[in-house]
């Protein structure tokens, strides 16, 4: 039986933050309340209130592995699986299936991406979903931005040659162009980046606009087969993702003539008619008009000052010889009549209307699993496997009393972990699988 909430489920003291010692599964309160502690302070206390958030960062890990499942939000990459194609009567079309596909993960929130092999490459069939294809001019570009629906909030991730001045929320172009994919990707999902060891990256890619993050709206994975591509699906439900937009920018050293349309530049053949242009000398919503020569475009508007300086120019389609942009597409047909259609619950994915040509290693997906509740054997486990991490590392810890004497430190460790692995074992999922 599903079970969608309970009186008894944790419920969060603020949002999650391990840096503040808030977890999804517990936080520094109740962590401290078991230990007859004091709250953890912010820095005075050993351990810190963001120390304590980070041992339950880790239990939290253990608590997943141990359930085979996720009560926190979890994304996997590119799982791969078979396909067995099955056809029965009565197990076709309306109400039926063509085979399925069992992930390992059960409670899905959103499958990201899902390609099946087409016999020529794979074939993405859902979420909403964009692509940039690197070209051989790709260092000119100077950043990508996406854009949420409605004109919403943008985020711009901006391209560094220099590997010292590389930041983290910014993607290196210096060693080629598959490294340089690899970074986009690492930046969109502001994960640890493969990079590092060319980079010198110390720390997890990270971009916020507006207190919000990249990560929290996109995920980007590089297309299979192809190492310049770079394939970006929205995280929003359904097909709203198809109203996101993407961008590319170049910018080049330009010089205006107030009240003429005429643009000198560097290169115009990096350049594109319809392109956006910003800077300064340039007022009010300007767009490239033509290109008469390697060095002069016309503008659609007049300049508003003269001069020379450094212009933006950003467009939704391509950057000639930089790179190549494909719009958010809705490619999901996710209904029982449809493509292919999901038990979120059970973790399995159904396939009716398109599906792979082969069976061995044809289907890649991408998605997020995880359950908006925390039960409150979760909860309880995930505070006492946090709060013997406490004791383990702290000998100064208030005594657990037990039939009136004092216990080891060992002891009070040892009966908490063995309290937390009994509840744990018992809520460990089993699936059963009837053909």
């Amino acid at each position: 039986m599903s079970i969608t909430s309970s009186p008894s489920d944790y419920s969060l003291s603020g949002a999650p933050d391990y840096s503040a010692g808030l977890g999804f599964y517990t936080d520094y309160i109740q962590v401290a309340d078991l230990l007859q502690v004091p709250r953890f302070d912010t820095s005075s206390t050993y351990p810190t209130r963001a120390q304590v958030g980070n041992i339950i960062k880790r239990v939290e890990g253990m608590v997943d592995d141990k359930l085979k499942r996720s009560y926190r939000p979890i994304v996997t990459k590119k799982e791969i699986h078979n396909f067995e194609y099955t056809n029965r009567p009565g197990m076709t079309l309306y109400g039926g299936y063509v085979g399925f596909i069992q992930l390992r993960q059960m409670k899905i929130q959103k499958v990201i991406s899902l390609q099946v092999w087409s016999g020529s490459g794979y074939k993405e069939i859902a979420s909403a979903q964009s692509k940039i294809k690197l070209l051989e001019n790709y260092r000119d570009m100077h950043s990508i931005i996406l854009e949420l629906p409605n004109s919403g909030v943008s985020f711009e991730m901006v391209a560094e040659n220099n590997v010292g001045s590389l930041g983290n929320d910014e993607f290196c172009t210096t060693f080629g162009i598959k490294t340089t994919a690899t970074d986009i990707v690492s930046l969109v999902n502001e994960e640890f980046p493969p990079t590092h060891r060319y980079t010198n990256a110390a720390s997890n890619k990270s971009l916020t606009s507006s207190s919000l993050s990249i990560s929290d709206f996109f995920f980007a994975q590089k297309e299979e087969g192809d190492g310049g591509s770079i394939l970006i699906s929205s995280l929003l439900s359904g097909d709203d993702g198809s109203d996101c937009v993407i961008k590319a920018t170049i910018q080049q050293s330009s010089t205006t003539t107030n009240s003429s349309t005429s643009l000198t530049v560097a290169d115009s053949s990096k350049l594109a008619v319809g392109m956006v242009v910003t800077g300064t000398g340039i007022t009010g919503t300007v767009t490239i008009a033509s290109i008469s020569n390697s060095t002069t475009v016309i503008l659609d508007n007049p300049a508003s000052a003269s001069g020379t300086n450094t212009l933006t120019f950003t467009t939704t389609d391509s950057i000639p010889t930089v790179c190549t942009l494909s719009a958010f597409t809705d490619k999901e047909d996710m209904q029982r009549t449809g493509d292919y259609w999901l038990l979120g619950e059970e973790g399995r994915i159904f396939f009716l209307q398109d599906y792979p040509f082969h069976t061995r290693n044809s289907v890649f997906v991408s998605y997020v699993a995880g359950n908006n509740r925390v039960p409150a054997a979760v909860h309880e486990a995930a505070t006492k496997l946090a709060a013997a991490e406490i004791i383990r590392h702290d000998d100064q810890s208030i005594l657990i009393t037990e039939t009136g004497a004092n216990i080891s430190t060992k002891e009070k460790y040892d009966i908490l972990r063995k309290e937390a692995m009994d509840i744990l074992s018992g809520k460990t999922d089993i699936v059963y699988f009837i053909d």
